[in-house]
């Protein structure tokens, strides 16, 4: 939600009270990545209660797909009204709280790739909205141990070894390479998950079959 962040360390004490304002849903056009395993959370959060049969109905309905540079398709929440607020935010609240995206439990913090030997790197977002959390202390070890699962922490390992690889996969194959892998790209990283089964195998064997596709079209281009 901010390109300007303090790094932190596990022990950091910050002061730290969510108001329910609402305040860091709006204004979030084009902000907020929808990953794989929220995506997978919301379907089975929301298939009670809308027309979600699948992980690609959450893409398709609240959601929608943008280019980054090297050509890699990422998908980024739809927002409503003049404030752009998050397609979830009603009332005032967040409809699906219960399976609120990673970036959303975390917030005002984040957690990336670990660095100097440690797992994880922790950071505070500093943007316009932090001025509305204030009173009470918050460890960052005992934040993320609330808000940042398993799952998502293991998702995160693997991470670390897949996305550079797609990242040169894609700028090796070039601009007509990434049009033809983009359907491939979609579905193993995105689509090919079924709502009944637990995420973390599918999403294992899906980045590994991206992996192999690309390698493969990459050793055609070579002949």
């Amino acid at each position: 939600m901010s390109n300007t962040v303090n790094t932190l360390s596990g022990n950091t004490r910050v002061p730290f009270t969510c108001q329910h304002c609402g305040a860091c849903c709006r204004d979030v056009e084009e902000k907020i990545m929808l990953e794989p395993y929220d995506a997978y959370r919301l379907g089975r959060f929301l298939r009670e209660r809308e027309d979600i049969e699948s992980i690609e109905d959450v893409y398709a309905k609240y959601a929608h797909a943008v280019m980054l540079s090297d050509g890699f398709p990422i998908f980024v929440l739809n927002t409503v009204g003049k404030e752009q607020c998050c397609i979830f935010l009603q009332d005032g609240n967040c409809s699906v709280y219960d399976a609120r995206l990673k970036v959303c439990r975390l917030y005002p913090f984040t957690v990336d790739f670990g660095q100097r030997g440690k797992r994880f790197s922790y950071y505070q977002c500093l943007d316009k909205h932090a001025a509305h959390f204030r009173g009470g202390m918050v460890r960052i070890n005992d934040w993320m141990y609330q808000n940042f699962s398993k799952v998502e922490r293991d998702i995160l390992d693997l991470e670390k070894d897949v996305l550079p690889k797609l990242g040169e996969y894609m700028r090796r194959l070039g601009p007509d390479g990434q049009k033809s892998c983009l359907f491939p790209t979609l579905y193993y990283r995105y689509y090919n998950y079924d709502l009944e089964s637990p995420f973390l195998e599918q999403f294992k064997r899906n980045q590994q079959a991206l992996i192999t596709e690309l390698e493969q079209r990459l050793s055609k281009e070579k002949r």
